[in-house]
Formats: C-alpha cells, structure tokens, sequence
C-alpha cells in the first residue's frame, strides 16, 4: 500500500521530513509528480523549489539513482520487487490558506504542496502518517479508518489540509446527514456560539437551495494569526481560512469579513469542488490548465457568498450595502474591461491573475465576475427564475455525476430559463464575450431592485480631479488614461508638493531621482468616484432577491 510517513525533527528550520513507501510489483520505471500548482488558484506555484534531499531506497535498503525529467518530474529504474522508500524534506514556510507552514506550535499542511503523485497510479488508496507531539490536537480533511488516515485517491490526497496543533479550538454542528466541523487555531476573540449560529444559518440556506449537501463531512478550519491576513481555499471536505489579527474579530465590522470568507468558500463545495469545467475535471497539476469559466468559478461564488449572508439574515441590508459597495469600488478604479474580456482574463490567469499586471490590461474573474452574476440573477428574476435555479441545474446535471460543463452547456442551462434568449446573448455578446462598460446595466438592475447607485468624490481630490491614485507616500499607482495627468505623470513619480492654481494644481515631483514640476488642468469630469446605493423603496421583486 502507498504510505506517506510525515515527522519536523526540528520545527524551527521548519523543514519536515517526508518518506513515501511505494510497493513495486513489477520492474518498470516508476515517475513521480510533484504538483506545480493547487485548486482555487490556477496560477504556477512551482511547489519543487521547497524540496531538497531527495533519495530513494531499494527493499534492501540500497540508494539507487533518480533522475529528474523535467523541473519536477522524478524517475527511477527498480532493480527488484518490493518496497521502495522516496525520503526528502519540504520546507514549510508560508502561511496561507493553500500552503504548509511548521514551527514549534504547529504543524500545518497542504499536502499538494509537498506530496508526489505516483504516475500511472493515481487511483490507489494512499495511507497518511503524520507525527507531531502528543499535546498537540489534530484537524484534517482526509479520511479516516481504524484511526488510519488515508486518501482513496491522489484527487483526494492533494484536496485535502491536516493541522496538528496545542491552539486548537473545536465546535460542531449537524444539517441533515452532514457533520459541519468548526477549528480554530490561535487566539478566539469572539462568542464561538454566536460564530456557530450564523454559521449555521447561512450554511442551511445553500443547502436548501441546492436541495443536498455534496459531501457527509465538512471543516472549517480557521488559521486565526497575530498579524494582518486573510485567505481562504476551498476543498471538497472543507476549507482552510487565514485571518488577523485576531484580536480584530471582537469588532463586527471584521468579523464580516471572517464570516464572508467563510460563506463563498462552503459555496465552492458546490461551485468548482463539484461543478466545474471540463478542462480541470480532473487537475492535471503537472501543468496549466486553461479555461474561460473564471466568471463562473468566482465570480458567481464572490456574489452568492455575499448574498447568502443577507439571505440568511446575518446581514443586515446595510451591511450588503457595503459589501456590494467594496465590490463596486474596486471595480470603478480598474479599466482593465476597455482591453481584455472576462473570458481572455481567464484564459490568462496563468500569466498575471493575481498579480497587478500592467496597467488597465484585464479584468478581476472575482468583482468582474460578480457584478456579471449579479446583472444575470436581476435578469433571470425578470423570468420568475434566478441564478440560483441555474446552479442547481448545474448541480443535478453536471455536479452530482462528477462530469465537466463547457461554457455552452451553461449557457444552455441560462438560455432555457428565459423566453427571450435575444437579451440574454445580447448581455452575453457585450459583457462576457466583449468589452462592454458593466456599470450601467448594474445600475439599471439595482434600479430595478428599489436601490439606486449613486457616486461621490474620493476623499483624495487628485483622484477625482486629476485621475491620480497615489500611496501613503505620494507613490503614484494608477492614473486614469483620461486625465490630462495621463499624458505628463508616470507610474512610480513621487509626489513631493502640491499647489493649487486658477484652473488646476501644480505637483512637485521626483521621477527616479528628477525633480520636476508638473502643472495638470481639472477634470471637467469625476475621473475616479467612489459608489455608494441608496434605499428607494421596496417592491416584489426585492422580496423574490432575497427570499427565493
């Protein structure tokens, strides 16, 4: 049986020494995958540049040659049947939601950060061993036999997060046939009862949606820190979620954020661990793995997870507000939409998605994403259906069986909820295949809601004005193509002093060591704004919003 023998001799190098037995029945070349990227982030980790001393060990205990293939393909040549030993060390020292981390509290894993997939036999059970200290608690996601831990599959192996840790905290809660398990590892500043409910709350309310649960067991397992922090990555078993500091969650305002976190990931255990694109069904962490459905895999749980806190009363409308509001606001600022389509901004997660990028060059598959789902749910009510009934469609049809969907095929499912398929390709045509501004058509929908989409602007004139945002130390980071800053100020000038004139300001400013004075007209126009909704009045299609 394939084992994984897990142990940190020394925590603080936080290095942990990994041994994998492999049976060896036959004597052919055995290849092992390291994985150079996780789900939730479809982005080159490159995960092998954390090993080192890597070996392998004969049944009769000879070191015998491995080769490297490519950055993170190993292989060997067996002389004989039997068990073969792969010993190396992992260095475990990022902590996020999706990586490992070891020091002298805790052992914290991701186990496709540092786990060998065994070409050619992906589908055997593999058994997982991990020693730590005997005051330390356990939490993890994988499976469990006669107090075995185990992965049916390597699917399985690398979907799943282990914790070993003297800090946790545990609580749990049943919804029909699943067990919902709470962790917390570190400093509790809040009512873990009050935490529970609402918890609770918002995960009966997708369940209902869906009518099921995907899986019998799910944990939700919190790295709260001492530091500022916030990350969470989904699984089919549960979620890993990074939050601090700590002691900031006695204020609600906070706590929103930690419980929004928490309501899109258990989304996911729908939306991507089960619903997902052909092209990831099954990750082949090996390599990319390129897609257009990143307004679907995000976009749409970014605006369900902030929807079914107000569904299930934990939001108050005001606090949607403002949620909505953040959305909105970091969308205003990113004119990336004149340049790369939700789709090509997909595509080219690989290349830049969770970085900066060049300026105004794509999209975010998040806010994008959401405020595209949104205008679908606002038009898919104006039918007597949702966004919700879609998923579920695409649940029963494409989740529960395990098969992968092409865009298509969910557009079909979209179109065969509305007598006027025209509209539908149309908003298709113009804000998911296209370039199209979204703004007016989310303002038209929340219109229609009862709520009207105002803006106002920035406490910084220069960015309402003149179309500069800067840093707190007067670093330029964005300037709005449209400003007549545009054609004078570059990226990273510093802005040294500022003084007004008759029809304009007149900056000094360093760029990269020249001092040089920069007059700019005013806008006749608010150049970047910040949105904000207004409560107008309430009509039946609120009521199906927020209710159905």
């Amino acid at each position: 049986m394939i084992k994984y023998l897990i142990e940190s001799n020394n925590p603080v190098s936080q290095f942990i020494q990994i041994t994998l037995y492999i049976p060896v029945r036959h004597l052919s070349q055995v290849r092992l995958q390291l994985p150079a990227w996780r789900a939730g982030r479809y982005q080159l980790a490159n995960y092998v540049q954390n090993i080192r001393n890597f070996n392998v060990i004969s049944p009769t205990g000879k070191l015998i040659p491995s080769s490297k293939l490519t950055k993170d393909l190993w292989e060997f040549s067996p002389d004989h049947v039997g068990e073969y030993q792969v010993s190396y060390e992992y260095y475990c020292a990022k902590m996020d939601a999706g990586s490992c981390w070891v020091d002298d509290e805790q052992i914290y894993l991701n186990f496709v950060n540092c786990c060998f997939e065994i070409v050619g036999r992906s589908e055997e059970r593999i058994d997982v061993e991990v020693i730590s200290s005997q005051d330390f608690q356990i939490c993890t996601t994988l499976l469990s036999e006669n107090n075995q831990l185990y992965a049916s599959n390597f699917q399985q192996l690398a979907d799943s997060s282990y914790i070993a840790s003297q800090n946790l905290t545990h609580d749990s809660f049943e919804l029909g046939e699943t067990i919902f398990h709470l962790w917390f590892n570190g400093e509790v500043s809040f009512d873990i009862a009050d935490f529970k409910t609402d918890v609770k709350q918002f995960a009966l309310k997708q369940i209902q949606a869906f009518g099921e649960f995907p899986v019998d067991e799910y944990h939700f397992i919190y790295q709260l820190l001492p530091y500022p922090h916030y990350h969470g990555v989904e699984h089919q078993r549960g979620t890993v979620i990074t939050f601090g500091p700590a002691q900031s969650l006695v204020e609600r305002k906070n706590l929103n954020e930690l419980m929004g976190v928490s309501c899109h990931e258990l989304y996911h255990a729908w939306n991507v661990c089960q619903i997902r694109p052909v092209e990831i069904l099954p990750y082949d962490f090996s390599k990319e793995a390129y897609h257009e459905a990143g307004w679907m895999v995000e976009g749409v749980t970014t605006y369900m997870g902030d929807l079914f806190l107000l569904k299930s009363g934990y939001f108050s409308l005001e606090e949607y507000f403002e949620t909505f509001e953040k959305v909105l606001n970091r969308e205003s600022i990113n004119l990336g939409w004149k340049n790369q389509s939700i789709l090509e901004s997909s595509f080219d997660l690989w290349i830049d998605g969770y970085v900066g990028g060049i300026p105004d060059k794509k999209v975010s598959i998040y806010t994008h994403g959401a405020l595209i789902a949104f205008c679908l749910d606002a038009m898919l009510l104006d039918e007597n259906s949702s966004l919700h009934q879609v998923m579920k469609i695409l649940w029963k049809r494409f989740g529960k069986p395990k098969i992968g969907y092409t865009m298509e095929e969910v557009w079909e499912v979209i179109l065969s909820q509305t007598h006027h398929p025209i509209y539908f390709n149309q908003f298709y045509d113009d804000f998911i295949l296209g370039k199209e501004d979204i703004f007016p058509l989310v303002a038209k929908h929340l219109s229609s809601l009862g709520f009207e989409l105002d803006a106002k602007p920035k406490r910084d004139q220069l960015s309402s004005n003149y179309g500069i945002i800067k840093n707190d130390e007067g670093l330029i980071i964005k300037i709005h193509p449209e400003s007549d800053a545009y054609n004078k100020l570059m990226l990273g000038d510093i802005i040294k002093s500022k003084t007004d004139t008759s029809n304009g300001v007149e900056l000094s400013i360093d760029r990269f060591g020249r001092e040089l004075q920069v007059a700019l007209l005013n806008s006749e126009i608010l150049l970047y704004k910040d949105y904000f909704l207004v409560d107008r009045k309430s009509n039946p299609k609120r009521g199906a919003w927020i209710n159905g």
